[in-house]
């Protein structure tokens, strides 16, 4: 039995083929870019050049949508067309800007309803339109591609039961439609105000909505992702997840929880997940499947800590977060439970994901992983993954119209996560025609192979 550096050495150096299968799944992924998305592309890569650019849209999205005043709107607006620029926006969205802004001066509703109307038309291949025939038609396009989708309902902010019964039933609907087979929802997004020093309440309140949920996902055979955002969510979202899939009425059913890396906290519950499921699997013989994302929340943890004059909870530098996920994946990855545990690689980098796929053939265990990639962000690379005999799972965000302008919350989030000269995303937009740029990426990722070793797992949070 080779000793367990020589294990560590033979992965590390598995990071040469995925950086080689990264080269090929670039230049794959350039010719089947069609001639719209080679438009989004440069136009938000024109917009990552200038910080100015990204403040305004972050205005735009997250303020002028989000407003019901019309004056107030319209006030919001000029400020932001003042940032536009022609370096972030383009010379026609450039001057655009600046002229509609002069001209909300006297005509701000018209104003107001074309900005609402351009942002829609921007924010239509991130954000589904949840109307059945449309939703209907877009699923029947990735299914004949190779390609699945995960439905995230979006909508109003939960504030209390109501918004809580409303997004429930919504998320309910969803699952009674033909074409939806998997879905990922968040228990604070069902359950109103859980109250964390009342973790025992809030685990029996939570379990209650998740039977309603699991019993509707057997009845119209839909896959359940339990998704979170918070840090506190991480230890109830677990506790529940497991509580409920024992007991006898759901201990067959397959479901599934998402993990995110940037939380130290990740490591121990995933172990406490695979000893768990592996005892299910015994009893059962039903898997459940964890869903690795390196976390997308990192301003609104850092805002919350400062607040309540915490520590934050998530690492404190993307190179460890990227060295958390990486090690989630060697953890994950493995023969004795690839059984009773499915892994979902969900990672826009390119590195992370082959380096994930040459670690699974490594040890046997291809059929263990789902790629998962979010919706509207890599098309190309989507496709370029599926023609190489690999499925992907597009998590996609769906919202009603009438909900639209609270949904964009999560366009800022994406916004927010991708602006960091760290970011992989960020560099996306032109790493395979740029050497400099893949250097550059290349060299974090093996970063990160080389700090899983060492990367701490203890709790941050004090």
């Amino acid at each position: 039995m080779p000793s367990i550096s020589q294990t560590d050495a033979a992965l590390d150096k598995l990071a040469t083929t995925a950086i080689e299968r990264t080269k090929a799944l670039m230049k794959e992924s350039d010719k089947l870019r069609d001639r719209r998305e080679k438009a989004n592309r440069k136009r938000v890569a024109r917009l990552f050049k200038d910080p100015k650019a990204i403040e305004a849209t972050i205005t735009l999205t997250d303020e002028v949508m989000r407003i019901s005043s019309v004056k107030s709107s319209s006030r919001i607006f000029r400020r932001a067309a003042k940032k536009a620029s022609i370096v972030g926006f383009g010379p026609i969205n450039g001057l655009g800007l600046h002229a509609i802004g002069v001209l909300s001066h006297v005509l701000p509703t018209p104003v107001v309803a074309a900005v609402h109307q351009r942002v829609r038309a921007l924010s239509k291949d991130l954000i589904l339109a949840s109307e059945a025939d449309k939703l209907s038609r877009h699923m029947g396009k990735r299914t004949d591609k190779g390609i699945s989708l995960n439905i995230n309902v979006l909508g109003e902010a939960v504030l209390g039961d109501h918004e809580a019964e409303l997004r429930f039933q919504s998320i309910l609907e969803m699952m009674r439609r033909p074409e939806v087979n998997y879905i990922s929802v968040k228990l604070s997004s069902i359950v109103a105000q859980l109250i964390i020093i009342d973790v025992e309440g809030s685990i029996t309140r939570v379990s209650e909505k998740m039977r309603i949920l699991y019993r509707e996902a057997q009845q119209h055979g839909v896959f359940v992702n339990l998704d979170m955002e918070e840090y506190r969510d991480l230890p109830m979202t677990v506790a529940a997840f497991m509580r409920v899939l024992d007991e006898d009425e759901f201990v067959s059913m397959k479901a599934g929880i998402v993990l995110q890396a940037y939380l130290p906290e990740a490591h121990h519950f995933f172990g406490e997940l695979v000893e768990w499921s592996i005892k299910r699997y015994e009893r059962s013989g039903a898997s459940i499947k964890v869903r690795l994302v390196k976390g997308a929340n990192l301003a609104m943890e850092r805002a919350e800590a400062e607040l309540h004059g915490w520590s934050p909870a998530p690492y404190r530098t993307k190179s460890d977060v990227d060295a958390s996920y990486v090690r989630l994946v060697d953890a994950a990855l493995r023969p004795e439970h690839s059984k009773a545990v499915r892994i979902g690689i969900a990672s826009h980098n390119l590195f992370h994901m082959t380096w994930a796929l040459e670690v699974a053939k490594s040890r046997g265990v291809v059929d263990q992983i789902d790629i998962e990639m979010l919706e509207g962000m890599a098309n190309a690379e989507a496709l370029a993954v599926t023609r190489a005999g690999q499925p992907v799972l597009l998590y996609a965000p769906v919202t009603r119209k009438d909900d639209f302008a609270a949904a964009v919350a999560y366009l800022v989030r994406r916004l927010d996560e991708n602006t960091s000269d760290e970011n992989y995303l960020k560099a996306a937009f032109e790493i395979s025609k740029n050497p400099a740029k893949f250097k550059e990426q290349e060299e974090r990722f093996l970063k990160s192979i080389t700090e899983r070793h060492a990367i701490t797992t203890q709790s941050l949070r004090h």
